[in-house]
């Protein structure tokens, strides 16, 4: 064990808890999303960064690291072609059943929350939030939480359900359902990223998911509150 992962590992969990309570007094208008973005780039890409730099381990972020072997043992063997081929178009099938959903009157999982856009000028900012969301969530829950819980407990089975709750539990602000949907959406994320390798696939997922809500929905919803 890394003598510095211990340290590390309190500062990622300080620093998602000043993301999950520091933001009391939320902006108005666009800033609020200017204002999510920072905070998401403060508290979970920069401590990744940082925290793989000071441990010398800074290809994990396009290497799968050999610490998670005892947690890819559990997931069945796949070649990475034929899982994001597969990974991606079963995205896409979501996202086009989500939109006949959203057209059709339904509701999102959960509740949005304040980064819901309430216009249409605000979509544009409802995508940045999604990509910005997908670039720095996953490389701190799918890679560097589990490797500072590996590297102190020597269980990368550990590190994965624990980061798996965690980020389910960040999403309070979704009410019960929201949380039980995005902690399924870690695990599921977590078991793509151990079979694939790939972080920058989980990465494209999670955007894409993120822009169905932020996006596509919000555009169909409205779009049918307009149509007489």
């Amino acid at each position: 064990m890394s003598a510095a992962a211990p340290l590390l590992l309190i500062a990622a969990l300080a620093a998602a808890g000043w993301f999950l309570f520091g933001g009391r007094g939320e902006a108005a208008g666009t800033a609020r999303y200017r204002r999510w973005m920072a905070r998401a780039a403060g508290a979970f890409l920069l401590p990744t960064l940082v925290a793989l730099a000071l441990l010398g381990r800074i290809e994990a972020l396009w290497i799968l690291p050999p610490d998670f072997a005892d947690a890819r043992a559990w997931l069945p063997a796949m070649a990475p072609p034929d899982l994001i081929e597969g990974a991606l178009a079963g995205v896409l099938l979501g996202l086009a059943a989500a939109a006949i959903r959203a057209r059709r009157g339904g509701r999102p999982i959960g509740r949005p929350g304040a980064l819901m856009p309430r216009h249409r000028g605000e979509l544009g900012w409802g995508a940045a939030v999604a990509l910005v969301a997908g670039g720095t969530e996953e490389p701190f829950f799918r890679l560097l939480l589990p490797l500072l819980i590996a590297e102190v407990t020597g269980s990368a089975t550990a590190g994965f359900v624990l980061a798996t709750l965690l980020f389910g539990a960040m999403h309070r602000y979704q009410g019960w359902r929201g949380m039980i949907a995005t902690t399924v959406f870690g695990g599921v994320m977590a078991a793509v990223y151990l079979m694939s390798g790939a972080l920058w696939l989980v990465v494209v997922i999670h955007a894409l998911i993120d822009v169905n809500g932020l996006v596509l929905w919000p555009w169909l919803a409205r779009k049918k509150r307009a149509t007489p």
